[in-house]
């Protein structure tokens, strides 16, 4: 009896035990599902602070570029947007583990100085030089800030965990001495627009039908398959029908090999090649990259293209390239080429904006000269060079402008100021960008 009792006890003892073998193991693949659920919500919220502040960033240093209170108020608009996302995005982290409370701190102090920025703009007030200067200072803070985060986001990239605060801010930038200086009056905006570019105004005015296609010759798709053949110089028979693409520029798709090609149903115009290969070296200059991508561009029929800038990525060269009609560069006409940098070969061809945007202008006609439009620029400003060109607006209408290549006197760096030629408004100003893999813009 007692040998009986020992192993009910014995079985007993057992089953609680796996009982709560098996309870703590679900709670703590629970706890864990919890965990990794928030270390996705952290690295969501630190990825969209990061984008932020690169914004703030560039939205304080257009505010140094800017001498026009028409743009210095939309830059307002837009940095105080910007800021309000950032310290949203800020609130949804562990502050006191990343020791973000000084950006926090940073941010409200920038968009209460934009919005009081964008009041004095309304009320058609330059800059001062005392407020000028403040906007050096927090564009110092901002580029500090921008880093720090930029390097929690590769540590955490690199397999630290937000949760168990291995992911730590080691800039601490102290933004007390900013508090005299800025006004308290503050705003909200629910919407605003993108202000990243990969070439000056690439993607701007894509929702509107194309001139140049609606007044062009219908062709079968046995015509713009030769035509793909010919933009790839391969023989037609290598080249597969793969459908229809709808949308403002209809156009059939091919493939051949590693290959594709959208060709448009009215003209025949190559839309876009798509390679889906890796390039692995590189034997070729940039600048020898450039000018092959240029004389393909001719050889498919897309004359009077200029080169403006380029980046390298992965042994793949890509160029932006501008219409430009007796020396007056219309930005709203751009296609981007790829080249291997391997052997010179086109991998890769955008012409979207061009095939949408591309028409007949009017001649240019400045009423205000290029000497006139020069007084209208900062005074912080040094001239490097100065061109005609139109570029495109917001409201889809297009303006023509003397594009004035400048370096700030107060960090150095170089931009774009797009100054009207009929009104002598200050249109735009885009910052260059320079790296080891070639120029872009913001």
């Amino acid at each position: 009896m007692k040998r009986r009792n020992v192993i009910r006890l014995t079985t007993l003892t057992l089953c609680l035990i796996a009982a709560l073998a098996s309870f703590t193991i679900i709670k703590t693949n629970n706890m864990n599902d919890y965990k990794n659920s928030l270390e996705v919500s952290y690295r969501q919220s630190l990825s969209e602070l990061n984008d932020y502040l690169e914004t703030v960033n560039t939205d304080l240093n257009k505010g140094l570029y800017s001498n026009s209170p028409a743009q210095l108020r939309e830059i307002s608009r837009d940095l105080l947007a910007q800021c309000t996302a950032a310290k949203n995005a800020v609130s949804r982290l562990p502050v006191s583990q990343l020791e973000l409370g000084n950006a926090y701190k940073f941010l409200s102090q920038a968009s209460d100085y934009a919005g009081y920025l964008g009041e004095k703009a309304q009320k058609g007030e330059t800059v001062s030089e005392r407020e000028h200067n403040n906007l050096k200072m927090l564009s110092g803070y901002a580029s500090k800030l921008s880093e720090a985060v930029n390097d929690m986001v590769r540590t955490a990239e690199s397999g630290a965990k937000i949760t168990e605060g291995t992911v730590k801010n080691a800039a601490k930038v102290n933004t007390s001495a900013l508090s005299k200086s800025f006004s308290e009056s503050a705003k909200s905006f629910e919407s605003f627009p993108t202000l990243l570019y990969d070439g000056p105004f690439s993607d701007s005015v894509l929702n509107k039908d194309s001139e140049l296609l609606k007044n062009a010759e219908k062709k079968d798709k046995k015509e713009c398959l030769s035509a793909a053949a010919r933009a790839l110089g391969k023989d037609g028979k290598r080249f597969s029908y793969a459908g229809d693409s709808d949308g403002r520029l209809p156009s059939y798709y091919f493939n051949s090999g590693r290959y594709s090609v959208l060709v448009t149903k009215r003209g025949g115009y190559i839309k876009q090649i798509i390679y889906s290969g890796m390039i692995s070296e590189s034997n070729i200059s940039e600048k020898n990259a450039c000018e092959l991508a240029g004389e393909y561009l001719a050889k498919i029929g897309y004359t009077d293209m200029k080169q403006s800038y380029y980046s390298v990525h992965e042994n793949i060269c890509t160029a932006n390239f501008a219409y430009a009609k007796k020396g007056v560069y219309a930005y709203s006409d751009l296609i981007k080429v790829s080249v291997s940098m391997a052997d010179g070969k086109i991998l890769a061809l955008d012409a979207s904006t061009y095939l949408t945007n591309h028409r007949k202008r009017a001649p240019f006609r400045a009423k205000i000269s290029r000497e006139n439009a020069k007084k209208r620029l900062s005074p912080y400003l040094t001239v490097n060079g100065v061109k005609p060109c139109v570029i495109p607006k917001k409201n889809g209408k297009e303006a023509q402008c003397w594009e004035f290549f400048c370096t700030s006197r107060d960090t150095g760096e170089d931009a774009l100021i797009y100054i009207n030629a009929k009104s002598g408004d200050e249109e735009d100003i885009m910052l260059l960008l320079y790296s080891d893999n070639g120029t872009l813009v913001k």
